[in-house]
Order: C-alpha cells, then sequence, then structure tokens
C-alpha cells in the first residue's frame, strides 16, 4: 500500500522544539503502540496481548500537557533523536524531522540477508526557528503555540479514528515483520524516527541499525 503521509509545520524558538516534537510523535505513537505480545505454548500462532500503561508530562515552555506512553525504553529511543535534531537545527533555519512506521519484507535470496522495509505511514514535522526580541512576543508565542500544539493533537486523534489503516498480523511468524520486538514491556509498529539538516539525512542510530542488521541475517526478525 502507499504511505499516507502528514505534515505539520510550526514556527517557534529553539527551546519550543523538543515539547513541540515530543508531544506530536508522543501522541502518535499511543495510537501505534499495543501491550507486549506473548506467544500461548498450547498454541503456536496465538499469543496474549498485555497492557499499555500511560503518563502525563508537563511542558516548561508551552501551556501544555500531554499524554505518554509509560515506558523508559520508549522514551529513551525517541528522545535521542529529538534532542540530536534540536541541537542541530539551531546551526539551520528550517528543517524537518520524521516518524515513520514501516513492515519488513522478506527476501528470499540465499545470499541476500537484509529485509526491505516498506513504509505506511509518515508523520512529518517542519520547524522554521524564530528570533524574539523581548518577553512580549514571547508570551504572545507561548500562547499561540500552545493553541496550535493542542489543534495538531486534536487532528492527530481525529485522523486515528478514521477507518483503521495499520498492517494485520495473519499469523505468529508475521510478529516481527510488523511490531517491534526490543522493547520488554510493549509492542509498537515498526518505526524509526529521521530527520534533515542542511540537505543531509539522519536516521536511526548506527547501533540500532547494526543490531537489525544482524538480527535479519540470523533469523530475519
Amino acid at each position: 500500500m502507499n504511505a499516507r503521509t502528514q505534515l505539520f509545520e510550526f514556527s517557534c524558538e529553539s527551546r519550543h522544539v523538543p515539547e513541540i516534537v515530543s508531544t506530536i510523535f508522543h501522541t502518535i505513537l499511543i495510537h501505534r503502540t499495543a501491550g507486549k505480545h506473548t506467544p500461548k505454548v498450547d498454541s503456536p500462532n496465538a499469543y496474549t496481548i498485555g497492557s499499555v500503561g500511560f503518563c502525563d508530562l508537563d511542558c516548561d515552555f508551552l501551556d501544555y500537557t500531554y499524554v505518554q506512553i509509560n515506558s523508559n525504553e520508549l522514551l529513551q529511543r525517541v528522545n535521542q533523536e529529538i534532542i540530536a535534531f534540536s541541537e542541530g537545527l539551531k546551526a539551520a533555519e528550517c528543517n524537518k524531522i520524521s516518524l515513520e512506521f514501516y513492515t519488513r519484507k522478506k527476501r528470499n535470496w540465499p545470499l541476500n540477508f537484509q529485509s526491505e522495509n516498506i513504509p505506511w505511514e509518515i508523520w512529518t514535522i517542519k520547524i522554521e526557528l524564530m528570533q524574539l526580541s523581548n518577553e512580549n512576543e514571547r508570551q504572545v508565542l507561548r500562547e499561540k503555540l500552545s493553541d496550535l500544539l493542542g489543534e495538531k493533537v486534536r487532528q492527530i486523534i481525529e485522523i486515528m479514528d478514521k477507518p483503521d489503516y495499520t498492517p494485520k498480523i495473519q499469523n505468529q511468524s508475521q510478529l516481527d515483520t510488523i511490531y517491534e520486538s526490543d522493547f520488554k514491556d510493549i509492542q509498537p509498529y515498526l518505526f524509526r524516527i529521521y530527520y534533515s539538516l542542511d540537505g543531509t539525512v539522519n536516521q536511526v542510530s548506527v547501533g540500532t541499525t547494526m543490531k537489525r542488521m544482524l538480527k535479519d541475517a540470523l533469523s530475519f526478525g
């Protein structure tokens, strides 16, 4: 299927960037994450699904509180990419960061162990940095951004409420072609975060990439 794409645009100061991206991405991940899948002992093609916990987080520079999944592993993976993007953004005027969901397609060639990643949904945030001269302007911007962020969160929820667009599992063997299996407590759809800075694209960390390549080579996970 063709990937569904969505673009959100924000003009803000650099200090707002981590909170804007975190709010948008964590809101999306709430709707793209399931509880941990555990195979049933007596039925290899069946499994039980655990629960997912949530917690509220208050923004420091915006008047907004958003909900995120209560998983330290997920928080660490997402936040390290957001922090790297935010730091790199300071040297550029306008750039984008994307949250992409994909499925893995097995390749049956004997000497080709790498999987093919096929995107099915891509969410992109475009940032234009601003420089304000006084606190009055900053307060006005804070209020406008808080309202805009709430509007975008409501838009995400409306999109998620539309007919289901997500890939479906036919049997247990397909689990790792659709869901992330690296997390201990949750099972999000396979995803990656990448961003462009000055014409270059940064994707998932080298460690994560090598880990997945080895996994593909050994068992195609």
